[in-house]
């Protein structure tokens, strides 16, 4: 029995040690459409290798492996939470393991038959025990630190074409000129088809994936900014505090002078202007995020910001609190960064809103943005404008990690000089 699929299915599972599952059950579903895929074709595919080659039997044996893959690349999608072009990438890595494992079963079945070994065993066994060992192997080097991501897939599209186009011609140059020659041949032909398969994975993995060593190593970078950027906002929130109380100290003393003069409406209005940095108090029912928009509120209160903000803290239980931090920290300091660059300022404006939709969490966050600033998008991701790009466009990268790590969709657009940015995220029952 032809065992393509199921091959297919597990040499794919090599690179999903990154991937969130939507269901435990869904795995041995698909497992079982896979094998009841190759069952239907096993009659058709027994009799076509047993044939000559002909135009008809690569036309067969070519739309059986394509249906294969379109199979696998929707039971992934829909077991995964991975995009289509995620699904597709690691379809094509599982398919060069099959195809991998079967030259290293066919070279093995050549050099024993060359030298002329009498060995009675059962080629399926040895087949799967050999796929099984390289799966191991593969997924102990690279599969399991790696993560397929559509970002970089997009931003080094032509690299992943390039080396997918090879792959196929590979694996026909395998069925057509290869498996139907003289023994010596094969051996060659095996060889050299398992040489360049190896390397155009290896380019395919590297022009798609996230190592998770740089990715701790971007989120440990993107970890000391935001340390650095709350001592310093902290130390200049504290200074402030003082000089209001001392401010307010002062007027409350000389409201009432000493010749029993009423207070002024401008005396009163002072007043009222020091206090009011008390609004940027926050309590939104949890206290991670209270800190954080209260840190935000009091930079906003000494920079000219207007900042509102309407949020269910209690809808976030659910995040860890070094993730909630980084991802609403991003959002504002690129909105405030955004705001403090327009001139009018009636349009020096932040509103974010948090709340819970049913079953979804539902974050909001408009600004203002200057003309000369206009954010640059690519695969709807704005881009950042600074000459440095390897150390800035960290923290729109993070928000998106931040959100695909919870099951979420991001957006984001940029129109009439507001730029806005949505996330809904499920929330956990």
């Amino acid at each position: 029995m032809s065992l393509v699929t199921i091959e297919l299915f597990f040499g794919m599972l090599v690179f999903c040690a990154q991937v969130t599952w939507r269901k435990p059950w869904y795995l041995p579903l698909a497992a079982a459409a896979a094998f009841a895929y190759d069952w239907m074709y096993f009659p058709l595919i027994g009799t076509i290798d047993s044939g000559p080659v002909s135009a008809l039997t690569i036309t067969c044996k070519s739309l059986y492996y394509l249906g294969s893959f379109a199979l696998m690349v929707v039971a992934l999608r829909c077991c995964a939470y991975i995009t289509w072009l995620e699904a597709l990438v690691i379809a094509v890595a599982g398919y060069a393991v099959q195809h991998l494992s079967y030259n290293v079963f066919a070279l093995m079945m050549n050099v024993l038959d060359v030298h002329h070994v009498s060995l009675h065993i059962n080629s399926t066994v040895v087949h799967i025990a050999l796929f099984a060992l390289v799966c191991l192997a593969i997924y102990a080097v690279i599969g399991r630190r790696i993560a397929i991501d559509e970002h970089k897939i997009r931003a080094r599209y032509g690299w992943v074409v390039a080396c997918v186009a090879a792959m196929v011609l590979m694996v026909v140059f395998s069925m057509v000129f290869v498996q139907r020659k003289p023994m010596a041949v094969q051996t060659v032909g095996f060889l050299y088809d398992s040489l360049c398969m190896t390397l155009m994975l290896m380019l395919v993995l590297l022009a798609s994936t996230n190592d998770q060593l740089r990715s701790d190593l971007i989120a440990m970078q993107q970890a000391d900014r935001l340390k650095a950027q709350h001592y310093e906002m902290a130390k200049e929130n504290i200074e402030q505090i003082n000089i209001r109380c001392h401010d307010i100290r002062k007027l409350v003393g000389s409201l009432y002078a000493d010749d029993g003069r009423m207070p002024t409406p401008e005396m009163i209005r002072e007043v009222e202007n020091n206090i009011r940095i008390y609004d940027s108090m926050f309590h939104t029912g949890n206290d991670s995020l209270d800190v954080l928009l209260t840190e935000k509120g009091l930079y906003c209160s000494r920079h000219g910001i207007a900042f509102t903000c309407m949020a269910d803290g209690r809808s976030l239980d659910f995040m860890e609190r070094s993730d909630l931090y980084s991802l609403f920290g991003n959002i504002l300091d690129n909105a405030l960064e955004s705001a403090q660059q327009v001139e009018d300022t009636g349009k020096r404006v932040v509103n974010l809103s948090v709340q819970r939709d049913g079953g979804l969490l539902v974050i909001h966050e408009e600004n203002y943005y200057a003309a000369e600033h206009a954010p640059i998008f690519k695969n709807g991701m704005p881009m950042t404008t600074k000459s440095d790009k390897a150390n800035h466009g960290l923290g729109t990268r993070s928000i998106a990690w931040q959100t695909r790590k919870y099951h979420g969709e991001l957006t984001m657009k940029a129109t009439d000089g507001v730029f806005s940015l949505g996330i809904v995220i499920p929330i956990p029952a």
